[in-house]
């Protein structure tokens, strides 16, 4: 009998189909490891597994017994235990307070919640194996990233549970946190069936027995993690190919747009970059490359002033920026195309551009954004929210445009979209650099981001690893920091 069986399962999201058709099977006591880039419906497919949203389509059974459509708490009481993204501890209750109380609500004790709690030998010894006996007493939003991590596993194991899911465990650590916590999981009990996601790689690699591949929701590879290491298929989607890197593209003459230096920043006590330094030059197209969950999106933010620094400084145009808000910063010439494309309810497609181009005089108006996006001509009465996901790209980028910025920031523009999307979206960025547009482009499609940029940084954890101009990333370069 599997540990965990899924047949079949999809789930739609409106007319996104996040995941399409998944199905896997997991071992008793094996260490399965879920890989694939971001927006491959990885995060989805967990929150499914565990109750917390029920499929469109298929079935979920952990330990032979049906559970599709069971309420998350149940799930959890039937030996399913699970740890998130982000912490979900009580910040002000002490340390053992909070595995206490996911003790009594793994034993279905809610009505004792407001009674008086005890650590118990259970509470000890879940503490104990995570590494914070000697934290007990501290309150919980006084612990470190690292240590939070740590209670968010000691939570989840003192709940006993079968199956274990742990969601991007690893993430937002320094070096020697990740070390400690990836330690943690390879020490946790060989009985216990234990599926990852996490998109450190060499580390889910070294985890794993077996990984499942998701793209766009579906299973496109599993098995040992040599073999996957060595998948064609697994390399073209994390690398990419057919593209071609086009020689004939340099950096323009015009001089510095944005340079930051020593940049570190991050949420709350988690820092997620460090020491980050970059410039972009009048009318450049640079990518920001990286694996997902590697730091492009805080940096955009950062830069945007979304997040505040914690060391380090911005330049826009010569001036010192690190220090201003957000609105300050779009005022001067800054515009974000944001991660997920963001449509606003009840809005159509002219009024969104209308919204945008709202007090602006320049080169970039409505009539001109709508000449250069002809389907949103097209398109203009419809409701943004009804639009295909390319569309709605289409329209995120062109209210930029209508703010006429002098650097637009883009952040994963292809994430989601077909292939054929893809390569639209790619015309528009060779289209916005004949046009003189300064972009700094964050992107996990590697082959086409290099395929329109003039130069390439590489983030690692962080940290900026490479930098130079696409025709020198080599194969070897793109494999160590960008394959599997």
């Amino acid at each position: 009998m599997e540990a965990l069986r899924v047949e079949g399962v999809e789930r739609a999201f409106g007319g996104l189909l996040a995941l399409a058709g998944v199905s896997l099977q997991v071992a008793p006591g094996e260490r399965r490891a879920v890989i694939g880039p971001n927006g491959a419906g990885k995060s989805t497919l967990f929150k499914v597994v565990a109750g917390e949203l029920r499929p469109t389509r298929g079935r979920v059974y952990l330990r032979g017994r049906e559970v599709t459509g069971v309420p998350q708490e149940r799930v959890a009481r039937l030996g399913l235990g699970r740890t998130f993204q982000r912490s979900n501890a009580f910040p002000e209750l002490l340390v053992w307070e909070n595995v206490a109380l996911a003790y009594q609500a793994a034993r279905g004790r809610s009505g004792h919640f407001t009674g008086p709690l005890s650590p118990g030998p259970e509470v000890e010894a879940a503490l104990e194996q995570v590494g914070l006996s000697e934290r007990a007493g501290v309150e919980a939003g006084r612990l470190s990233h690292g240590e939070k991590r740590q209670l968010e596993i000691a939570m989840a194991l003192v709940q006993s549970p079968q199956v274990l899911l742990l969601d991007e465990p690893l993430a937002g650590l320094s070096g020697a946190e990740r070390e400690r916590i990836g330690e943690l999981i390879l020490g946790l009990d060989p009985r216990m069936t234990v599926m990852l996601v996490e998109h450190d790689l060499e580390y889910a690699l070294r985890f794993a027995q077996r990984v499942t591949v998701l793209h766009y929701g579906e299973v496109v590879a599993e098995g040992e993690p040599e073999a996957i290491r060595q998948d064609p298929r697994v390399q073209e989607i994390y690398v990419g190919q057919g593209w071609g890197v086009d020689g004939a593209l340099q950096s323009a003459p015009g001089g510095e747009v944005l340079r930051c230096q020593g940049l570190s920043a991050g949420y709350g006590p988690m820092r997620v970059l460090e020491g980050v330094g970059l410039q972009v030059g009048q009318g450049e197209v640079v990518a920001l490359l990286g694996r997902n969950g590697m730091g492009k999106t805080t940096l955009l933010s950062a830069l945007m002033g979304l997040l505040p620094l914690q060391a380090g400084e911005v330049y826009f145009q010569g001036q010192g920026a690190g220090r201003l808000p957000a609105h300050r910063r779009a005022e001067l010439g800054m515009a974000l195309v944001p991660q997920g494309r963001r449509m606003f309810e009840g809005l159509s497609v002219e009024e969104e551009l209308r919204m945008a181009a709202w007090g602006q005089q320049g080169r970039w108006t409505l009539e001109r954004v709508l000449e250069a996006f002809p389907r949103l001509a097209e398109r203009r009465k419809s409701p943004s929210r009804a639009l295909s996901g390319g569309e709605q790209q289409m329209v995120a980028i062109a209210r930029a445009l209508l703010r006429n910025p002098k650097l637009v920031l883009m952040d994963e523009p292809t994430e989601g979209l077909s292939p054929l999307m893809v390569r639209q979206v790619a015309e528009v960025i060779r289209t916005l650099k004949a046009e003189g547009e300064t972009v700094l482009l964050a992107e996990q499609n590697v082959q086409m981001a290099l395929a329109v940029a003039d130069r390439v940084y590489i983030l690692e954890h962080g940290e900026i690893v490479w930098e130079g101009r696409p025709q020198e990333a080599s194969g070897a370069v793109l494999h160590r920091y960008l394959g599997v």
